[in-house]
């Protein structure tokens, strides 16, 4: 939804704000479904001032919602539709929709919000690392709950915030998940697959160069696919990157899910990712024989055959079947960008410079990424000294 920077909350009842077309709507909570999904009453008008007479007018009606009696169910559920739905972009929408419906929910959503202590949270947190759920899994529940119930706080629901508290289970107790990159054969054999033919001339995967470009550049799916010839400099050989295509969950026009899924269209991660990189020869030719594969009228580098773009999953399973026939264990496209990270640490690349190819926000993302591979690195020049003295 397109809307402007007015935005205005209508005394707790929900935000108020101005589309680009000039017209004022208002979201109201008005309950929950049967279903357990939030009702949104909406109000539209053609001042801000008439939406907020409709919304005084619907409360007089007969709207009372019992904050002593709200569990934390409806109120997380609310906080998403009023609060968060259109702050967010759609991605880190549906990550936190998720982590609402499928970890806090299910654990702590029949607890009403007036009773819900520090005791019940850290109780959560240690179930999830029990149940071995991953670091990153449990840290995106306590950001979530701690963002609601700051905001409970704030707005006068809640007297303490009882996420003042709770711990987060130390990152080092977590089992680290190893980076998956491939070794200098495995490459040799990715590469040799990619461009394989038929008997009549034709490649057999028509994303073949996909993979090439991503493992010569280091560009994550959604970069890669948001490439449109205008930002490939011939000349001067490098890529412009500063968008990012990502596939989200479709929905209605009062943002509830419905079947399916579509792309998503937006700017890159972070700032530092939107960024110029300079492609060697061999992502050169992987260019030229993509964009050689439509007319010079067809924005997308990567496309379908009807020009439009490709859906990261299409491309992922591609890249399964590849592995699968030449013997290599499954893993996804990611493994492609840090493969290129692991060549350049290898080649005694500066992190600072790594950190700026990959687009990351700051050096300790890099770090923090891959400091069990750089330590390797640093182990193994530090035993060629063996073969000196």
């Amino acid at each position: 939804m397109a809307v402007s920077k007015t935005k205005r909350r209508e005394n707790g009842s929900g935000y108020i704000y101005q589309r680009e077309n000039g017209k004022w709507v208002g979201r109201l909570y008005d309950g929950v479904k049967s279903d357990g999904s939030p009702k949104i009453k909406y109000f539209s008008g053609k001042s801000e001032a008439e939406v907020k007479k409709k919304i005084r007018e619907y409360n007089k009606s007969g709207l009372k919602i019992d904050i002593k009696k709200i569990t934390v169910k409806e109120y997380i559920l609310n906080w998403l539709a009023v609060y968060k739905k259109d702050s967010l972009k759609p991605s880190s929408y549906d990550r936190l929709e998720n982590t609402v419906k499928h970890q806090v929910i299910p654990n702590i959503g029949m607890i009403q919000l007036q009773q819900l202590n520090s005791d019940d949270i850290q109780s959560l947190l240690n179930q999830l690392k029990s149940e071995a759920y991953s670091y990153s899994t449990i840290k995106k529940v306590h950001d979530c709950l701690n963002d609601v119930l700051t905001h409970a706080t704030i707005k006068g629901d809640i007297v303490k915030n009882p996420m003042l508290l709770v711990k987060m289970p130390e990152k080092n107790l977590f089992e680290t998940k190893e980076i998956r990159y491939f070794n200098k054969q495995e490459i040799a054999l990715i590469k040799e697959e990619c461009e394989r033919k038929y008997k009549n001339g034709n490649l057999k995967y028509g994303y073949g160069d996909v993979y090439i470009l991503m493992l010569n550049t280091g560009l994550r799916m959604g970069e890669v696919i948001g490439l449109e010839k205008a930002d490939w400099d011939k000349e001067n050989k490098t890529l412009h990157i500063q968008r990012n295509v990502q596939s989200i969950m479709k929905r209605d026009k009062n943002g509830e899910r419905i079947k399916g899924r579509e792309l998503n269209y937006n700017t890159t991660k972070t700032y530092s990712g939107d960024r110029i990189l300079p492609v060697n020869k061999t992502a050169t030719e992987a260019l030229e024989r993509l964009c050689a594969k439509s007319s010079d009228e067809i924005q997308y580098i990567v496309c379908q055959t009807n020009g439009k773009t490709v859906p990261p999953d299409r491309i992922e399973r591609t890249f399964y079947r590849i592995l699968k026939n030449i013997g290599i264990e499954k893993t996804g496209t990611h493994s492609l960008r840090h493969t290129f990270a692991s060549i350049l640490f290898a080649d005694k690349v500066d992190i600072k410079t790594v950190s700026k190819l990959l687009g990351h926000a700051s050096i300790q993302i890099t770090l923090n990424t891959y400091i069990h591979l750089i330590e390797n690195i640093e182990h193994e020049a530090v035993a060629l000294l063996d073969d000196i003295f």
